[in-house]
């Protein structure tokens, strides 16, 4: 036997309710000064949905906007990648590697005010706004759902102005001298007071 239904139009849903992200990593080079390369293998989105039956969220592709201050300075651009979700809680489980955090060519100023803010404060607050697609495994079957918004504020621990524990040099190489310096190469590790 086969039913048609129509499910009724809500509306514009408000979905995503936050986005954690508990260990974010942005490796910089001289080149990528202002596109940083951008991982995380521990973020998660908690979701909701006007109906009551399970869904698990396989994969994702996101475009997310960042801003700070109201102002949005970058945009991380995630392909389509899998993700795990805890279905009872609605939470999905996100990792994804070296996305370009790609700056703004007029945002600079913003962006670099968002990096000293981090290094000095306990915690670094942004919004995260953009849309996601998805594809979601339901009673019914694998279904794509395309184009949901969001705009959550989230935080990211911030590094306290590396004064909760000393730096730690642990090798120091004068590596070369020139007429007006000298070149020191030094490895030294930084506590993330997490």
């Amino acid at each position: 036997m086969i039913v048609d239904t129509v499910l009724p139009n809500q509306g514009k849903l408000n979905i995503i309710k936050s986005v954690e992200l508990n260990e974010l990593d942005l490796r910089f080079t001289e080149g990528t000064a202002y596109d940083p390369a951008t991982s995380s293998n521990d973020a998660t989105a908690a979701f909701t949905l006007p109906f009551n039956f399970p869904v698990d969220i396989k994969a994702l592709e996101q475009n997310i906007s960042v801003s700070s201050g109201g102002a949005p300075f970058a945009e991380l651009d995630i392909p389509k990648g899998p993700a795990t979700t805890d279905v009872q809680q609605r939470i999905i489980h996100i990792t994804f590697l070296d996305v370009p955090f790609a700056v703004f060519g007029d945002q600079h100023g913003v962006f670099q005010q968002f990096l000293a803010s981090t290094t000095t404060s306990t915690t670094q607050t942004m919004v995260l706004s953009g849309i996601v697609n998805t594809d979601a495994d339901t009673a019914v079957g694998l279904l794509s759902l395309t184009g949901i918004e969001f705009s959550v504020d989230s935080s990211i621990d911030g590094l306290q102005g590396l004064s909760s524990k000393p730096a730690l040099a642990s090798s120091l190489d004068v590596n070369h001298g020139y007429p007006d310096y000298l070149l020191i190469k030094v490895n030294s590790s930084l506590f993330n007071p997490r």
